[in-house]
């Protein structure tokens, strides 16, 4: 005669490893969906400002405009579409499943001067159709960084978006990157006079998908600062944000000294 106690123990042990399976399985699908739609928002960022930039040339090409205009459009476009191919041989690199058991050593050098001036050209379009300021500096003793550059890139191109997207025409959208003596560590700043945040969508951006339309009609993926909070942390630093409904925002991200490569200039 079969056991009832020890059925009953099985049937609840195999609900119990049903539930896991299915967990693991909703879990692995999510992750998948939110590396997808990663990739797709930061695609969708520098590709934005390239048709931008073909708009103007579109749009001028019948005027009085000289050849070294059209060489620096072309060449902001070239820029950005390596760095397009960039993201997409990484992307290929993962589901390849590359072996990253031999981890390079090697620093890799990242010009912040560089970074920041490319950013600022890749977004002044597209900030001036839209009626805003865009603005950036480096103070001369910010030193090159040991950090992935692409990473930084990502990160400081969704800030800078972001603040384009959310900062009504008039306004003020500012890069900077500075020394912090108080602690040594190195800030890059991307601050704008938009429509800000409040305290508790502050609390949920960087960690969920809360997705926003802004004053020029943009749909938010929801992704963006929490591509750059995970970024930030990847390479050991810490993201600071300060904001106020209607009053702008403020973005820190907080870079380690050890992270300074002004050995290696």
């Amino acid at each position: 005669m079969p056991n009832t106690t020890t059925t009953k123990q099985a049937l609840i042990a195999a609900e119990i490893a049903l539930q896991d399976a299915i967990k693991r399985e909703t879990l692995m699908e999510s992750q998948h969906y939110q590396s997808i739609g990663e990739i797709v928002h930061d695609i969708k960022n520098p590709l934005s400002a390239m048709m931008g930039y073909l708009s103007l040339v579109r749009n001028e090409v019948a005027g009085p405009m000289g050849n070294d205009k059209y060489a620096e459009y072309f060449k902001i476009i070239d820029r950005s579409a390596d760095r397009l191919l960039a993201i997409c041989n990484s992307l290929l690199g993962e589901y390849a499943g590359a072996d990253n058991s031999a981890v390079d050593k090697t620093p890799k050098i990242v010009n912040v001067s560089e970074l920041v001036d490319e950013i600022r050209d890749l977004f002044v379009a597209k900030a001036k159709e839209r009626g805003i300021k865009l603005t950036a500096k480096v103070e001369n003793d910010f030193p090159n960084l040991d950090g992935d550059p692409q990473e930084m890139y990502r990160a400081l191109m969704n800030l800078v978006s972001n603040a384009i997207k959310f900062t009504p025409s008039g306004g003020h959208v500012e890069i900077q990157s500075e020394v912090d003596p108080k602690d040594n560590t190195f800030i890059m700043v991307v601050r704008d006079s938009g429509i800000g945040m409040t305290q508790a969508q502050i609390e949920q951006v960087t960690h969920s998908n809360l997705t926003t339309v802004s004053p020029h009609g943009d749909i938010g993926t929801g992704l963006g600062l929490s591509i750059v909070n995970n970024i930030v942390a990847g390479l050991g630093g810490k993201l600071n944000i300060i904001s106020t409904e209607n009053g702008g925002t403020k973005i820190k991200m907080h870079f380690p000294k050890s992270m300074s490569l002004a050995n290696f200039r």
